[in-house]
């Protein structure tokens, strides 16, 4: 009679399925072999695995070949170096393993199969996040841009913006520029309705994806002070140099300038001196000293501090003081700054 080795088989499940249980069932077919018997044992770690194997009766085809075929029910956290080995009057080699090329099954005339195959572990999940608007889009365009970045998704992933439950647009996602496992889908909208608030929904939909994924942006309008403060009373008893000071507090973005002007001129910026950003969780805050002369501010000088921000409907705001403000004291002028991105919800 002929000796037919047979040809060995990976069968595995749709990737990144498991039970409800937490358990993968992987198979082994042994195909086209000649002749009757063949042996499959399953080990993991070189150790021998007898639970939760069947293997089935061998069937002989019409061209007088067998197929044998033998299934593995595992828990899917113990998937790692799992052996599948065939034994068979045909084999002249010891068993090895091998490296599976990036398919979930393919044939091979070795006697060993190893589980998980390269290219068919567990898919990341799909993640959904948000570019906001640049803060030079903001500043000086009408029409800013929010994207939504769509992680591990399938390319033909389809997107859907909303403006609450009013429709926008859909379509397909497209490669993202900046990584191969991306892809992203952009939404034109007026900056007088980001910078007011409005709250948009990027909807995420595939056959792969079980459940649509909803994430909303906004940019989340709050009271964010700004102090300003006047020269000390030992400063004014002096009469020499005096200071003024600038606080803004818990602002986002980052993004802000700060400058001075007296009389309505804007001071050189040898002047003044602002401060590194200071962070406070997602908030940021700065500080800006301007030195004055006494005398200019006896002969009431009017100074400003102009603080320009993306969330100023005229893009900066400007505040001034002079002797005539009255005590040396603490001075609050409430300026409405936004937060940035809402976090994903």
């Amino acid at each position: 009679a002929v000796t037919t080795p047979p040809s060995l088989y990976a069968l595995l499940p749709y990737c990144g399925q498991s039970s409800s249980g937490g358990s993968v069932t992987v198979g082994c077919l042994a195909s086209s072999y000649s002749p009757d018997p063949a042996i499959f044992t399953w080990t993991s770690n070189e150790h021998l695995i007898t639970d939760q194997v069947k293997t089935y009766p061998s069937v002989l085809n019409k061209n007088g070949l067998y197929t044998l075929s033998s299934q593995l029910t595992i828990a899917e956290s113990q998937l790692d170096n799992i052996h599948c080995k065939v034994a068979h009057k045909s084999n002249t080699w010891p068993p090895v393993e091998i490296p599976m090329p990036g398919q979930c099954c393919s044939p091979t005339r070795y006697s060993t199969i190893s589980f998980p195959f390269p290219g068919c572990e567990t898919p990341e999940p799909v993640k959904v996040s948000f570019l906001p608007p640049s803060p030079k889009q903001v500043l000086m365009e009408p029409i800013v841009t929010l994207t939504c970045v769509e992680a591990n998704a399938p390319h033909d992933v389809s997107v859907t913006w909303t403006q609450e439950q009013t429709h926008l647009q859909s379509g397909y996602g497209k490669p993202s520029a900046t990584g191969p496992q991306e892809v992203i889908s952009k939404l034109n909208i007026s900056t007088q309705d980001w910078t007011g608030g409005k709250v948009y929904f990027c909807i995420v939909s595939h056959d792969d994806i079980p459940t649509p994924i909803r994430k909303k942006i906004f940019k989340d309008p709050g009271e964010h002070p700004m102090y300003l403060l006047l020269p000390s009373a030992e400063e004014l008893s002096a009469q020499q140099s005096l200071t003024l000071s600038c606080l803004v507090k818990n602002f986002a973005p980052k993004e802000i300038f700060v400058e001075w002007t007296v009389n309505d001129q804007l001071i050189d910026a040898n002047k003044y001196k602002n401060t590194e950003l200071m962070a406070d969780s997602a908030d940021y805050s700065t500080y800006s000293m301007l030195s004055i002369s006494a005398g200019d501010w006896d002969r009431g000088y009017s100074y400003s501090c102009v603080v320009g921000h993306e969330i100023f409907p005229l893009k900066t705001l400007t505040r001034a003081v002079n002797k005539s403000s009255g005590k040396p004291s603490f001075v609050n002028i409430s300026l409405v700054l936004m937060d940035t991105v809402n976090a994903c919800q």
